[in-house]
């Protein structure tokens, strides 16, 4: 649950990007390599990258220093709105080389498809900096080898407009009051809202719902599915819901009310009492890849995982992030903003992980949203 889907970008996008590092082991400074040892200057690095991603992932203002650096890198981006899409396009034939995923979504099914190829960990700069747990997530590692590069990782929460919603939601079972009937919303991915729905009949555990209990829940969704006014895609989505005061309270990200907020609607992020939802998304590069871009796709894992990287993404987005060694450099008032030194040890929270019956779980939204 990203992110994440920041504002969805329309068609083909196409510009010259550069990446911080491309290889070598461990490093944190000095000249970049392509493979162990082997040094190159940044703007020696060349390539055409084809990226599917949460439209974040190749926002301009982030990339900034990507271009600067590495001016002989073409990006031609590609914006998913989830990882169901992602994984539909490529099935459907759709070209890429590099691939965003998110762990609680479909890391795990991407690697199990043959959507990812192995990394050579050699070549992944700052390895060794990300902090063990976030390397320990289902679909990072599988079999023995790295398939997706965890990058960045938040909570899910719920989003109200303090103006109206005068009394602060504690619950996910407030997402259902009646008296917000056709002002409530929920984000369209079937992780987030299965959980969501779990959670408000009190099953605490809903990562391992027996079969009786998702149908619980899916019966429970049916039910209330006109008490929404929308399922929604993407960030600019839910910020045109709150600005245009069609909904009033939603689930959602903290950098969601962050925006909001800059915008002059007082929406606020809470957390839900029953549990707070962590994500964690990163980047894998495809087997088709041609291997003259390899070293190009590389480059750009590495920048993703680079210091400088990452905290502008807890900067801007207050996303948790996987490099430890940004704390180094990030100020101590966004340490606390984010999170940056407790990466899925936050209160009450419930870990990125796809269920074990995860194909179920898209049948019961896809059978919700049709009802």
């Amino acid at each position: 649950m990203r992110r994440r889907p920041l504002l969805l970008l329309a068609g083909l996008l196409a510009f010259s990007l550069a990446a911080v590092a491309c290889g070598g082991g461990g490093g944190t400074s000095g000249s970049p390599s392509v493979s162990g040892g082997t040094s190159m200057r940044p703007e020696d690095i060349t390539g055409t990258i084809r990226l599917l991603s949460y439209a974040d992932g190749f926002d301009p203002d982030y990339m900034a220093s990507f271009r600067e650096q590495y001016p002989n890198i073409k990006l031609e981006t590609s914006a998913m709105s989830s990882n169901e899409e992602a994984v539909a396009k490529i099935q459907a034939g759709f070209e890429v080389d590099v691939v965003n995923a998110c762990v609680d979504e479909a890391a795990l099914e991407m690697v199990q498809k043959g959507m990812y190829m192995p990394l050579d960990t050699s070549r992944l700069t700052y390895w060794n900096d990300l902090f063990p747990s976030v390397k320990a997530l289902p679909g990072v590692q599988v079999g023995g080898n790295v398939y997706m590069l965890p990058v960045d990782m938040g909570t899910t929460g719920i989003l109200y407009n303090a103006d109206v919603v005068t009394t602060p939601p504690d619950s996910w079972t407030d997402l259902f009051d009646p008296q917000w009937a056709g002002r409530a919303a929920v984000e369209d991915i079937t992780i987030t809202a299965i959980m969501i729905g779990a959670l408000a009949n009190g099953i605490t555990d809903p990562l391992h719902m027996s079969d009786a209990q998702l149908q619980q829940v899916e019966q429970y969704w049916i039910e209330h599915k006109d008490h929404f006014r929308t399922f929604w895609k993407g960030e600019s989505s839910v910020k045109a819901l709150f600005k245009s005061a069609e909904i009033v309270i939603s689930s959602g990200y903290p950098a969601d009310a962050k925006a909001l907020q800059k915008n002059g609607v007082n929406v606020k992020f809470t957390i839900a009492k029953e549990g707070q939802f962590l994500w964690a998304c990163g980047y894998g590069i495809s087997p088709d890849i041609d291997q003259a871009n390899l070293g190009a796709a590389y480059a750009l894992l590495n920048w993703y995982t680079s210091p400088e990287a990452e905290l502008f993404e807890a900067e801007t987005w207050t996303y948790q992030v996987a490099n430890q060694k940004t704390l180094d450099i990030a100020p101590p008032e966004v340490i606390e903003a984010a999170s940056l030194d407790a990466p899925f040890q936050l209160e009450n929270a419930i870990p990125a992980a796809p269920p074990e019956n995860r194909a179920a779980w898209v049948a019961a939204w896809t059978e919700v949203k049709a009802s």
